[in-house]
């Protein structure tokens, strides 16, 4: 089977939902192969494995923690280099868009971004304008490089036995101009993030407080 590659979203080594998500979609569309960029890889290798994972390249090199979306699109470039993958699927947030943009310059091959469904041929399902059209596209150059939104895709675990291949890069000096000199760690609740809520409960001013507030909470919590 032709060869998926799917980038990795995670911190610090643990894998977000939405990779599991499109390690889930590229099963139906060929062997993945996960891409892990930056340190934590032992954290993540059950659960790459636990979704499908084929193969894992691992860029596990602590230096690519530094940088945010450069060097990431560099690796995935000298990979497809050397694999030439059928398609390469990016979560669809805002770095994982950045990267894609990236990529496909560095690859002379065409993006869709905001997908929201796969299907064989690597043809993408686009839902715009709000929902009120459903679009089909293709790229017709190159290798394709589609991002999915997230929550597009229901994860299954399929489990698998990967194999693990080291990937050692010699970023270019445009990649490292860009460097993360402080990063401030976010206060986690009980919930999940926001990109990954199958759910979101809202409130406005009609609850006439912030002290009301703890209804919208017992709403979300009562909706699972």
């Amino acid at each position: 089977m032709a060869e998926v590659l799917v980038l990795v979203e995670h911190v610090d080594g643990t894998p977000k939902k939405v990779t599991l998500e499109l390690l889930t979609l590229a099963r139906s569309l060929g062997e993945p192969s996960a891409v892990f960029v930056g340190s934590g890889y032992d954290n993540a290798k059950a659960q790459l494995a636990e979704y499908g994972a084929q193969k894992v390249y691992v860029a596990g090199d602590a230096e690519l923690d530094s940088y945010v979306v450069a060097p990431k699109a560099e690796v995935l470039a000298q990979i497809a280099g050397s694999a030439s993958p059928a398609a390469i699927l990016i979560a669809s947030s805002p770095e994982g868009k950045e990267v894609a943009g990236r990529l496909a310059v560095k690859l002379d091959s065409g993006v869709i971004t905001d997908a929201v469904g796969v299907e064989d041929g690597f043809v993408a399902h686009q839902s715009i304008f709000g929902g009120a059209f459903n679009v089909k596209s293709s790229v017709g150059k190159g290798t394709p490089i589609i991002t999915v939104r997230p929550n597009s895709t229901a994860p299954e675990a399929a489990a698998a036995t990967p194999s693990e291949e080291q990937v050692s890069v010699s970023l270019s000096e445009a990649a490292t101009k860009a460097k993360i000199v402080e990063s401030v760690s976010e206060k986690k609740g009980g919930r999940p993030e926001l990109t990954e809520a199958s759910i979101v409960v809202s409130g406005g001013r009609g609850l006439g407080g912030a002290e009301h507030f703890e209804l919208i909470e017992k709403l979300a919590d009562s909706l699972g």
